[in-house]
Parts: C-alpha cells; structure tokens; sequence
C-alpha cells in the first residue's frame, strides 16, 4: 500500500504546485462553448487555465516570451530528432496559450505551421493576452482536430498533439481510428508527438501506448521531467533510432537553430516500447472511457 500512497500523495502534490502557479489577479475568467477560460497574472507570468481550480494550460513569462516554462513543452521538442531533416509543414492539434507554435515560428520561419484550435474564445485569449500572432506561415484552422484532419488532406513532416486538457481527454483524440487518420496524414518518414499525462494521474496510459502501437511502425516514450507528462512520439519509420543517435541528431539541430532551451534532460529518459508487451486494452471508438479518467484519478 505505501508505494500507491507515495504515487497518489506525489500526483497530488503536483496539482497542488500547478494550482499555486496559476494563482494571482485574474485578468479573464469566462466560459466557453468547450471550456472555462481563466488567464491569470502572478509577478511577471501569466498563466491560462481550463478549469477553476485545476493546473494550467499554458504560462508566459512578461518579461522573456521566449521562455518555456513548463517542461512538457520543451520536451515535445525531442521529436525534431526523429526526423531525417527538419520539417517543411507542421500541425498543431490544440492552441493552449500558443507558447509551442509561437517559439517555432520564431526561430524556424521558413516552416508552414498549421493549428486546430477547436475554441475560437481560446484563440482570442491567446493572441490577446499570450502574444500570439498569428501569420502567412503559421495559420490557426477553429474546429476540432480529428475533423481538420478528415477535411484536408495536407501531408505534414510531424503533427504535434495537444489538445487535452486539465481535467478530462476528448475520447475522440485518443481512439485507434483517430491515430490512423493521423498517421495518413503524415509524409512517409513523419513523425508524431503527443503529451500525455503521466501513469500516476492516467489509467489508461497503458492503454494509450497500446493504441498508438498497433497503428504506427514505431514508438518511443519520453518523460518529461518535473511536470506530470510524458511525450509519446510514434513514426513512420520501421527502423529503430538509438538513444545515442537522437542525442546526435538534436545536437546537430539545435547547433544550427539557437532554440532558447535545451532537450537532453529528456533525451537521458528516452524508452523504445516497439518491441515491449504491455497488457492493456487498445481504446476504439467504441470504447475510449479516457474523457472521464482524469477526474476519477484526481478527486
């Protein structure tokens, strides 16, 4: 019983620090079709949020917008790596406060970015509060994600997964049947990378490995140190990349790109599951319980 405490006691503490993150004066507070939008201000950082009391979905810091404070969005950066050459179109399922798409614009303008965005009110808050411009490269499409993807048939470098939230997953975005549409979007030596919770706050994060698996070649794991995500990143590619040949590949790219971060601390988590049996249920779109996980998991 005392390693379940300690998991549980740790997944609580770090809702608690979440929560004392996103505190301060409230700069917007109102509900959407999707969501309850609060942005917040504490000293130089403000932070949006999906749920009164819950964590936070996005935080820019005032005073360097190039900061990426939450480690889960450096660490959705590992999937680069994973690619022969850096990308030529890259969608975002999900806005948030638009801290990923913004830096990559920034220090990689020569890419044609895609976001869906399914809460025009979320990206309303973003380019007001967020700094979020959007621009002829970097282009926000206000519907939900598996239907942006079922009404174009774009071909993307890497797809970027984003879109849960911080207190519940849209089914719809975890199914076999969503990974499949995802995965006939992608060129064929693309990539994709989703964040997900970690297992000591998501029941079906088994579940959720196994279902990507049996769509995608290949799948690595990625644990995002300090902040209660993992990254998943699943390719098209049959053939493995090693540990040692990711760490290779990244310090090749950020040599020529001066992102404003570092991956390694990530890198040093890396975990090929291809091969590893996992006993867990893949989730279909007739079964994909996940939309309530999150809260039976927290309360």
């Amino acid at each position: 019983m005392i390693p379940s405490v300690v998991k549980y006691a740790g997944a609580l503490l770090f809702l608690v620090l979440c929560w004392q993150d996103s505190a301060g004066d409230i700069l917007y507070d109102r509900d959407s079709l999707y969501h309850h939008i609060r942005v917040t201000q504490l000293e130089n950082y403000r932070y949006l949020s999906f749920d009164r009391t819950r964590g936070s979905q996005s935080v820019i810091n005032l005073d360097n917008h190039d900061e990426l404070k939450f480690a889960y969005t450096r660490a959705m950066f590992v999937a680069l790596g994973f690619l022969e050459d850096m990308p030529k179109r890259v969608l975002f399922v999900g806005l948030g406060g638009g801290s990923m798409p913004r830096i990559f614009s920034k220090y990689c303008p020569d890419i044609q970015i895609d976001i869906a965005e399914i809460d025009p009110d979320v990206v309303n808050a973003a380019k007001e509060y967020f700094f979020f411009k959007p621009t002829n490269m970097m282009k926000v499409h206000a519907m939900d994600g598996r239907q942006y993807l079922k009404r174009n048939d774009v071909q993307y470098d890497l797809i970027f997964l984003d879109a849960y939230n911080n207190h519940s997953i849209p089914f719809h975005l975890t199914t076999r049947e969503f990974f499949e549409l995802v995965r006939r979007r992608l060129k064929p030596r693309g990539a994709a990378a989703s964040n997900v919770w970690s297992p000591s706050s998501n029941e079906y994060f088994d579940s959720q490995i196994n279902t990507i698996k049996s769509v995608f070649p290949r799948f690595y794991d990625f644990d995002a140190v300090g902040s209660g995500n993992h990254i998943f990143v699943s390719t098209m590619q049959s053939d493995p990349i090693t540990q040692e040949e990711l760490q290779k590949r990244i310090d090749q790219i950020f040599q020529d790109i001066p992102f404003p971060f570092s991956v390694n601390e990530f890198i040093r988590t890396y975990e090929d599951l291809t091969q590893k049996e996992i006993q867990a249920d893949i989730l279909t779109d007739d079964f994909a319980p996940v939309n309530v996980m999150r809260s039976q998991r927290t309360n």
